[in-house]
């Protein structure tokens, strides 16, 4: 993460998620130096009359003075009339991330992805973190996706920025899907499984060399795994603290918004996710 005057936004309804969320930008906010734009979005219907909720404004007020302070961050919470999607949208338009729950207010129980944190990852123009509980609460490894695009690169960019902030080690993944292998009647691998391995640690250490110099003080990992990427990067989430991500990958069509590992980790990872750009 570049240290910059742009605000963290975050969004914010008061649900247990949302805490979360707000918990995650304002640690990240005290480390880099960065204000906290809390974001509570009112239904612009509802704003017309006695909005429902509206009586519990200074419990959640006090939370996000509560966390701010905790954190020694520095931020303040923001109530706009609007649909909620949009209104963040704009609201992080010039912002370093945005910061959502995986889930909101108005959630169905047991919802493995809100309808919000979904419309978001796909449309911000900034990097998106999608903040759930990590299955591993004393990880210390930032998981990144690599695959030799465009949008690894800024991934691995981002997850070392943050190395550099946190302390933590960075794991460069490269996976790959492999058809059903048959091993010779010795037991050993064809050789195409020694050929993709060994293309994966070309494009592995190609793609850390420029970034491996550019932040020294990262220790940086790399693991190549014959896996379908989604489910390497899934797997891999559980033992970490983050998982990052470009949008799409290598083999996206132009235009698209979200590739399907980027849409496997926001549905199923077991730590926050972050969607880069």
């Amino acid at each position: 993460m570049e240290n910059t005057s742009q605000d963290i936004v975050v969004g914010y309804d008061g649900s247990p998620a949302a805490d979360l969320a707000l918990m995650w930008a304002a640690r990240t906010a005290s480390l880099a130096n960065l204000p906290v734009t809390a974001v509570m979005v009112e239904d612009q219907y509802a704003a017309q009359g006695s909005a429902p909720g509206r009586e519990l404004e200074p419990e959640q007020t006090a939370f996000v003075s509560d966390v701010l302070s905790e954190t020694g961050a520095q931020g303040k919470l923001e109530r706009r009339v609007g649909t909620v999607v949009p209104v963040l949208l704009e609201a992080a338009r010039d912002a370093s991330i945005l910061v959502v729950g995986s889930h909101g207010r108005g959630s169905v129980a047991g919802a493995l992805l809100g309808s919000v944190s979904q419309h978001v990852a796909r449309h911000a123009a900034c990097p998106v973190v999608v903040v759930r509980a990590s299955a591993d609460p004393a990880a210390r490894r930032i998981v990144v996706g690599i695959d030799g695009s465009g949008g690894s690169a800024a991934a691995l960019e981002f997850a070392c920025r943050r190395a550099e902030l946190t302390g933590e080690d960075v794991v460069a993944v490269h996976a790959w899907k492999t058809s059903s292998v048959i091993v010779d009647r010795q037991g050993q691998l064809p050789n195409v499984i020694g050929a993709m391995i060994e293309d994966a640690e070309i494009l592995l250490s190609e793609s850390v060399a420029g970034v491996r110099a550019k932040h020294p003080d990262v220790t940086l990992r790399q693991e190549g795994i014959p896996v379908a990427p989604g489910q390497a990067l899934v797997d891999a989430s559980a033992t970490a603290s983050l998982v990052v991500t470009g949008s799409h990958g290598r083999g996206a069509f132009a235009g698209m918004l979200l590739g399907s590992v980027s849409h496997d980790l926001l549905m199923r990872a077991h730590c926050p996710v972050v969607i880069v750009r």
